[in-house]
């Protein structure tokens, strides 16, 4: 039977609606609205059931009956002076009461497809009409639809409310939010393909880890992603507009001081079986990369007419000078003697770095929790990036013209310096591209402004390089220290990774802290055994200054002490017959003091802002690109990828979704590691090895070879009746001859100014007249990142077992510590 057809009209009073459909007032209806009261009320309660016909639309009876201003000048007339004054006295504060449900009902009353529509309106417009990426953060996603959209309050919380379980913990619901707003994305991209910038940063990561172009389309036919065509077009256009940006950047932000790196990149995904026409498959590329200085202005080049560049290049009479002056004999004691100083005078706050996150400075990943604001590359500017060996003069003069293509670098650089932070080849070339200029004034082929370059030495290589000698030099010790914590079935490479270096040094360091005090007091303060001076200036010399150099005393900023630990770290070099670090501090040593005697601003500047004189920036860079590239990837790919990383490198996306790590280690777990002259080997019975003078402290390697018991100086006995000092050099003198060699000692600072003068004359000679490539000479065990990993590449299974037997390994620490007491109580009982 068809349903009754109602005509109308509205019984309703001051109706304000127009349809056609009609609906009957029942006797059920009339019973329900005498039950709520709503008869009472004017324009209802004239209605008689199944007498009258109402609009199919029910109305509030409240908000009606407030807003009809009738009813009021009806009471008015008729003089219902009580029922008046109670409605108009609680008139203001019903109304408030309407308008805040009204407010809540706002989103409630739109249709859940209408709140879709307008979702996507929202973030189409932040996409194309603000040029906004997408906005991940729950909270502030949360805050931009609601603030552009006032329909959708409560539209977010309604999702989380039906999606989100209570009985989850507080974390995973906050964690669970962030997927709500994915869905969000997604659902928009759904509605309107143009709103697809969340999309596309799904499938740029997909393509970034190594997901195929199929596997990425086959996503995108789900709606998840965009097509593989989307995102290699988006990667060419970054490529295609990347000049064009860092031009722009440059053009904006020019009156300031810059720090930039140049360095090598070659991949190491390389297929190693030779084929008909290549015996590798190794691809080099040039990277550089700019970091702009806040609050800082140009270092201008010829201040007052004082040029930036040393006239003698580098001035081995000053090196001397200031030798002999200021360090000679801060070099006579201990690295941990004068940092102790330097905490004592309040100098050096130790309180601002943990041993974990010096323990994590080599690594580069930014998935880990420890230095994640350092790792996480804010402001760098990769300059540029393409396919360039940097081993020649050639290549080196080439790579710099990745900056001055940049119009507003190559005005800036006419007058101001660009200081770039590199590593020895960089140091090498570069400043023999400088000399080259300054004795061929008329150099055609090389731009006159390459002058106002200057490469600066490398903090983190002086690092990694001095950390990794220490204990190649001495692999006999920390092989043993290996064993002993880790156990006798693991292995320890012969050139360790720089992590597991970092982590065998922190070991001892943190070993010797322990027991220092008890050593030297039973050994007494004329003990100048062999094998005990060598252990203690491996203990309380080599190793705190190689961990400290850039870990604490660059990144802390303590630009004087700094200065003192290159100076100090160079005479480990000089010992350890270094070809290149023999020579590299010294050459920036001697552009510190030219600057400093000269009151050139360049010294100010790299005083005032010397932690930014790093070169960590270009190894992080080249951590990611290595992390996102495959043996199979080509040379345009790989160049591809690197822009893509610097557009994206602070992306949110990756920094909301990442799961992120500890490092392994926690700090209680840590709580419990040339010469002219004849070279002379010794036997160290407890530890049951023979060693060089490379090992030994310093004295061992200058003319006068530390006697075992008498005063170095006037060869009598050093205990008697004259108070007397072992040196940290191995020396022993008595005060007062000590004092008589104007307080230092005189064959250390002997053999010290032979080699400056050396390996000045050396370098200089290299810079004038020397090859213009890498020769045999400069091929060093220079510890270069690449290097690192390529020969560490085919250990990684070995890595995973370590780590999956670390939590076996450390739950051992017991019995460690125990047996770590009982030699303790050994040495206390001799």
């Amino acid at each position: 039977m068809p349903p009754k057809t109602y005509f109308g009209p509205c019984a309703i009073k001051n109706c304000q609606y127009s349809t056609s459909k009609f609906r009957k007032f029942t006797e059920l209806a009339a019973e329900k609205a005498q039950i709520s009261r709503t008869l009472s009320i004017l324009e209802y309660s004239h209605l008689k059931p199944n007498q009258h016909q109402l609009y199919d639309k029910v109305c509030i009876p409240n908000q009606d009956f407030l807003n009809s201003v009738s009813n009021i000048e009806y009471l008015q007339k008729n003089q219902k002076d009580e029922i008046f004054e109670e409605i108009t006295e609680n008139f203001e504060t019903i109304n408030k009461n309407i308008e805040n449900i009204n407010e809540n009902n706002t989103s409630n009353e739109i249709k859940f497809a209408t709140k879709l529509q307008l979702l996507t309106l929202v973030i189409y417009n932040q996409q194309r009409k603000f040029v906004n990426n997408p906005e991940d953060d729950p909270i502030k996603f949360k805050q931009m639809i609601e603030q552009n959209e006032p329909k959708l309050i409560g539209f977010f919380d309604e999702l989380v409310e039906g999606l989100i379980p209570k009985t989850r913990s507080s974390y995973n619901q906050e964690e669970a939010k962030k997927s709500i707003v994915s869905f969000c994305y997604l659902f928009a991209g759904l509605r309107n393909k143009f709103a697809n910038n969340y999309k596309l940063d799904i499938g740029l990561h997909l393509a970034s880890a190594g997901t195929s172009y199929k596997g990425i389309d086959i996503l995108s036919n789900t709606g998840l992603t965009v097509s593989s065509k989307t995102v290699l077009r988006f990667k060419q256009q970054i490529v295609e507009d990347h000049f064009k940006k860092i031009s722009k950047y440059f053009n904006e932000n020019i009156d300031c001081l810059y720090t930039f790196n140049l360095d090598d990149y070659h991949s190491i995904h390389e297929i190693r079986r030779p084929n008909d026409t290549f015996l590798s498959s190794t691809k080099h590329f040039a990277t550089c990369t700019a970091k702009k200085v806040n609050f800082s202005t140009p270092i201008l080049a010829n201040y007052n007419n004082i040029p930036l560049f040393n006239p003698v290049n580098i001035d081995a009479n000053n090196l001397c000078k200031y030798l002999k002056q200021i360090y000679s004999s801060l070099f006579d004691r201990s690295y941990n003697y004068s940092k102790s100083q330097w905490i004592s005078y309040s100098v050096l706050e130790l309180d601002k770095f943990e041993s974990i996150d010096n323990l994590t400075i080599h690594l580069y990943e930014d998935a880990i929790l420890e230095l994640k604001e350092e790792r996480s590359m804010k402001d760098l500017q990769l300059v540029d990036f393409k396919e360039l060996e940097l081993h020649s003069f050639d290549n080196y003069a080439d790579a710099l013209k990745m900056i001055i293509n940049i119009p507003s670098l190559n005005n800036y650089l006419k007058q101001n310096v660009i200081p770039i932070i590199t590593d020895w080849p960089g140091q090498l070339f570069i400043r023999k591209i400088i000399t080259y200029l300054k004795i061929q004034q008329s150099a055609s082929n090389i731009p006159q402004v390459y002058k106002n370059f200057h490469p600066i030495i490398g903090p983190l290589h002086v690092a990694l390089n001095s950390k990794e000698t220490a204990l190649i030099i001495n692999y006999e010790f920390f092989k043993q220290l290996f064993h002993f914590v880790f156990g006798d079935k693991k292995k320890l490479a012969k050139k360790p990774k720089p992590w597991r270096i970092n982590l065998l040094l922190e070991l001892a360091q943190k070993a010797w802290q322990k027991i220092k005090k008890i050593i030297l007091e039973k050994f007494g303060p004329y003990c100048k055994d062999t094998e005990y001076r060598m252990a203690i200036d491996l203990l309380d010399n080599i190793i705190p200054a190689t961990l400290d150099i850039y870990a604490v005393l660059f990144r802390s900023g303590s630009y004087m002490e700094y200065i003192e630990t290159i100076f100090r770290i160079w005479t480990f070099a000089l010992k350890w017959s270094r070809k290149n670090y023999n020579k590299a501090p010294l050459a920036f040593l001697s552009d510190i003091f030219y600057w400093t005697d000269n009151n050139h601003p360049f010294n100010e500047s790299i005083q005032s802002f010397l932690v930014h004189f790093n070169d960590y920036y270009v190894e992080n860079m080249h951590s990611r690109i290595r992390a996102y590239t495959t043996k199979y990837s080509t040379t345009d790919e790989i160049i591809r990828e690197a822009f893509v990383i610097d557009s994206h490198c602070h992306d949110q996306f990756k920094q909301t979704f990442q799961n992120f790590k500890k490092y392994s280690y926690t700090q209680s777990r840590l709580g419990y590691q040339d010469t002219n002259f004849k070279s002379f080997h010794y036997h160290l019975p407890a530890l049951g090895i023979t060693v060089s003078t490379k090992q030994l402290p310093c004295g061992y390697s200058t003319k006068k070879i530390p006697s075992l018991i008498n005063c170095d100086s006037c060869d009598t006995l050093l205990q008697n009746q004259y108070e007397a000092e072992v040196l940290i050099c191995g020396h022993g003198y008595h005060i007062i001859c000590y004092n008589a060699m104007e307080g230092r000692c005189k064959f250390c600072y002997d053999y010290y100014e032979t080699g400056i003068k050396n390996n000045v004359k050396s370098f200089i000679n290299r810079l004038e007249k020397g090859a213009n490539i890498l020769t045999e000479d400069d091929i060093d065990i220079d510890n270069d990142e690449d290097n690192e990993n390529e020969n560490n590449n085919n250990n990684n299974n070995n890595d995973d077992d370590e780590v999956e037997n670390l939590n076996l390994v450390l739950s051992e620490k017991d019995k460690i510590e125990q047996e770590f007491t009982d030699k303790l109580v050994n040495v206390l009982n001799w």
